[in-house]
């Protein structure tokens, strides 16, 4: 490879990534845009954007995936999820698409991923986890699109997949970016996950859970913890059925919002697993979904 060649490709990827952040600049940097007109064009800042693959292979491990655009514009992910070596991860990320998201409380996610825990992972200027990132897991429908509206305040920060001490993300939204998806439900095989638009929102009452979910979430686990202690994990679990199916029918947690697809996601599981499993896995959603509301 020449010298005048190694240049010409130099001066793409600078072109490429320079054009990338204009775009969300324009998107969400605050250059006169409405929020319903920046809204309609992060799509265009989503392709523009420089995704790459990042899997268990940089630590030995033995997944494989690969990315392209399809007909549609929508970005197919697909590959293979080893667990072997070690390994167990397989995951994209845009390198790009920082912004101001001061306008935004959540992001709006629409992707079929087969029924996989899809991680949606995001790093926040100046305070870059290495290793890591803000993430929440959308657990997908096995089949067509799956649609949740995820807020900021549901992101955890983690490092090697462990959280770790770090501010919310929805206390300083002024610069996100770098977002991807990630996969790590320890579930070997093929996977395929399509994603068709990621973008912020600002949510209306309607789209936020209902002031008394938080009081019902906290009775439950209340009540709940002496019955599992006592060694009735049946007991334990009807107690958190209840409350997440009230939650739902209620629209206490509201149609298409990512808490009522961890509360869904978990009604379902929990009767295939066995006692004490299903309990943890309604504890583990009620927890998802507490931590993301506001304290009071």
């Amino acid at each position: 490879m020449n010298t005048r060649h190694l240049v010409r490709q130099l001066l793409r990827r600078v072109l490429t990534g320079w054009l990338a952040t204009l775009a969300v600049c324009l998107v969400l940097g605050g250059w006169g845009l409405s929020e319903s007109e920046a809204r309609a064009a992060m799509p265009d800042a989503l392709r523009s954007a420089s995704w790459s693959v990042v899997n268990d292979t940089v630590m030995g491990g033995r997944s494989s995936a690969k990315i392209a655009w399809n007909a549609a514009g929508h970005l197919e992910w697909s590959g293979r999820l080893s667990l072997e070596n070690n390994g167990g991860f397989v995951s994209i990320r845009s390198g790009s698409m920082w912004a101001d998201w001061t306008a935004f409380d959540a992001v709006e996610v629409v992707l079929e991923g087969q029924g996989r825990d899809v991680q949606v992972s995001v790093q926040r200027g100046g305070q870059v986890l290495r290793a890591g990132g803000y993430r929440a897991t959308l657990p997908t429908k096995v089949a067509g699109e799956t649609r949740a509206v995820i807020p900021l305040s549901a992101f955890i920060p983690k490092r090697f997949g462990r959280e770790v001490r770090a501010p919310s993300l929805a206390r300083d939204k002024s610069r996100l970016g770098d977002w991807g998806l990630l996969i790590a439900d320890k579930r070997q095989g093929e996977f395929s996950v399509t994603l068709k638009s990621l973008r912020g929102i600002r949510r209306t009452d309607k789209q936020r859970p209902s002031p008394g979910v938080r009081a019902a979430l906290l009775s439950a686990i209340e009540r709940g913890v002496p019955v599992f202690n006592s060694g009735d994990a049946d007991g334990c679990a009807r107690i958190y059925t209840e409350t997440l199916r009230a939650a739902i029918e209620s629209s206490g947690l509201p149609p298409g919002s990512w808490s009522q697809r961890l509360a869904e996601t978990a009604l379902v599981r929990a009767p295939m697993e066995g006692r004490r499993e299903a309990a943890w896995t309604l504890r583990r959603a009620m927890d998802a979904i507490l931590r993301s509301l506001p304290e009071g």
